[in-house]
């Protein structure tokens, strides 16, 4: 079970923490004081809150100057800081901002609108601390040549005086697009103009903002554009249907400036930090993956040496036998060409080891005609020596059917799988085999190998194709996890393994031509 989130709330009146306790204490870990004194104290334990809600009106030391101690402080300057209040002032809220909070929570309480607003800020702030980029750090005015190096923001709102307004306040940091109407919006993102996010008014005629929310977040080319909605509403029912069709946040109109700079600054950055995070686990993949082959290699090195002992074997004692031979004056052209023939059949075996061998280590992105027969060949080659090692029989019922993939990927997955069954087999005292099937339908190819090793554990089942999930003594957890990596997201597949009654099963699923091209 994951570990849950500590909030820390602070708040004098005790009916307020009760409120917000029972609010929260299903989703988080809740700890609560009535006094500031008490809540500085309580910031700088250890494990420290991971969000602090403050309440404004506070006797003694007020919110707003408990934050700027909390801020000032750099055992806790960088847990972010939530107002919660009944005031609805703006200059209530731009002190707080001004403070260091990053948001507010209003009286009475939505637990709907709080939870996604503590979501949100535990999210960047996480993300922060991954960047090493301190949440309370605010971009600066961008001293910036190109304009295409801003940050682009779509504006959608059906009053001119608005558009003007918001236009105004954030031209110096951002590139502002506008539209008038929910359908104007539509054509801009269809011509190709994708924001970094959107600001959208709900009520528009014609298509509302909700409207035009929901087509954005079911479309695959939009959904990941973040929107903020532009409202008037101050019904709580409306701010949380947008925040449930997608929304990220809203901004209250009149539209104050530093509260819309910081909800946009918030949102901005937890999409950079967001895509930042995807990249570096893209990064970290593709090491692993080089690892995966790197660890294939290792497995093939081994399974090479000990095929090549038989043929330099038999290469040794024919040559050894025609130099006798010839010594003792027995040498006839029977012996010679059978000798001869034993020298060559051992050195095309020897050749077609290292071809296959040199053909996996080319780093060979392309894609082609690849007969699923020689596939399957080419990898039990490789792994002979193992296979006759442990005397496991192989079973094949394989069509004559041909696929356009990456054969160096399939033979990995292939080596992966393979390799699994060949130990697994090795521990059992049962005759061991391994079974392999294909066939095909109107658009894929399916693979299956089976094997009577006995079966999968549950509690690794489960996980199967996570990351370092393994029952090996000596496993990475690498391999299966690299082979499902390999197979949908290069090759276009799908992969699965479950337990039959013998054993275990591994079905790979790949189209004839692969749409990721």
């Amino acid at each position: 079970m994951a570990k849950k989130e500590k909030i820390l709330i602070v708040d004098d009146v005790a009916s307020n923490l009760q409120i917000l306790t029972t609010m929260l204490k299903d989703d988080y870990k809740i700890i609560a004081t009535t006094k500031a004194t008490k809540a500085l104290e309580l910031s700088k334990k250890e494990p420290q809150p991971d969000i602090i809600l403050l309440d404004i009106i506070m006797p003694e030391i007020d919110g707003i100057e408990l934050c700027r101690l909390l801020k000032q402080d750099k055992k806790t300057c960088n847990i972010p800081i939530m107002f919660i209040t009944s005031l609805n002032s703006i200059e209530d809220q731009e002190k707080g901002l001004e403070a260091g909070g990053v948001d507010f929570i209003f009286k009475p309480y939505s637990k709907k609108i709080a939870l996604y607003k503590i979501k949100t800020y535990l999210k960047l702030n996480k993300y922060s601390k991954y960047n090493d980029i301190k949440l309370e750090e605010k971009p600066m005015k961008k001293e910036i040549e190109n304009e295409k190096d801003l940050d682009t923001i779509l504006v959608v709102d059906d009053n001119p005086q608005n558009i003007s307004v918001i236009v105004e306040i954030l031209k110096q940091n951002y590139k502002v697009s506008v539209a008038t109407n929910g359908k104007k919006a539509l054509e801009i993102l269809d011509n190709g103009s994708i924001p970094n996010i959107i600001l959208l008014d709900i009520i528009m005629p014609n298509m509302d903002g909700f409207e035009v929310c929901k087509i954005l977040k079911s479309s695959k080319n939009y959904k990941h554009i973040p929107i903020i909605f532009l409202t008037i509403l101050e019904n709580t029912e409306d701010i949380v249907k947008g925040l449930e069709l997608g929304a990220v946040d809203y901004v209250s109109k009149p539209v104050e400036p530093a509260i819309l700079k910081a909800r946009v600054d918030t949102h901005i950055n937890l999409q950079k930090y967001h895509q930042q995070l995807l990249d570096d686990i893209k990064l970290k993949d593709t090491i692993l993956l080089e690892q995966s082959k790197f660890a294939t290699i290792g497995e093939m090195f081994e399974s090479i040496a000990h095929q090549w002992k038989q043929p330099l074997s038999v290469i040794t004692m024919s040559s050894g036998n025609i130099q006798l031979k010839k010594d003792f004056g027995e040498l006839d052209d029977k012996i010679l060409d059978d000798s001869l023939g034993y020298i060559d059949s051992s050195i095309n075996y020897l050749n077609q080891t290292i071809d296959d061998f040199r053909e996996f280590l080319t780093d060979d992105q392309h894609y082609h005609n690849i007969k699923i027969n020689n596939l399957i060949d080419t990898t039990l080659h490789l792994l002979s020596s193992k296979i006759k090692k442990r005397d496991i029989e192989i079973i094949k019922n394989i069509e004559d059917i041909e696929i356009y993939s990456n054969k160096n990927q399939l033979v990995q997955v292939l080596m992966n799988i393979f390799g699994n069954a060949i130990q697994v087999l090795e521990t059992k005292e049962n005759k061991g085999y391994i079974k392999v099937i294909s066939f095909q339908d109107n658009q894929n190819i399916i693979l299956k190998i089976i094997d009577n090793g006995g079966g999968i554990k549950q509690n690794v089942l489960l996980n199967l194709f996570e990351k370092y999930n393994t029952s090996k003594l000596n496993g990475s957890g690498i391999g299966l996890y690299m082979s499902k990596i390999i197979v949908e997201n290069k090759l276009g597949g799908t992969i699965r393994g479950y337990n039959i009654e013998a054993g275990a099963c591994f079905e790979i699923i790949l189209p004839k031509e692969n749409k990721h091209l």
